[in-house]
């Protein structure tokens, strides 16, 4: 097993039914996840965080190409709409 798969193969294994991907990826996001926990301020703020990323893996679309700060760019706007 790789352990060192990037973030798209994670998803697109995730898509494709992989079980364990989801988890691997919400463990490998776990330093974003806590970051904006901590700003959200409230004690079900990682859960809530941990779905939305769920709910992402589903709508991702493999071929479109990502910058290195979207995923804190897209974190935040998910915040501020909250």
């Amino acid at each position: 097993m790789n352990e060192n798969k990037s973030l798209k193969e994670l998803i697109i294994e995730a898509q494709n039914g992989d079980s364990e991907a989801p988890e691997k990826l919400i463990n490998r996001l776990s330093p974003l996840l806590k970051k904006y926990s901590y700003k959200l301020g409230y004690d079900d703020a990682c859960s809530d965080l941990s779905l939305w990323i769920l709910e992402a893996i589903r709508r991702y679309k493999p071929n479109v190409i990502w910058e290195t700060n979207d995923l804190d760019r897209l974190i935040k706007e998910h915040l501020d709409k909250e």
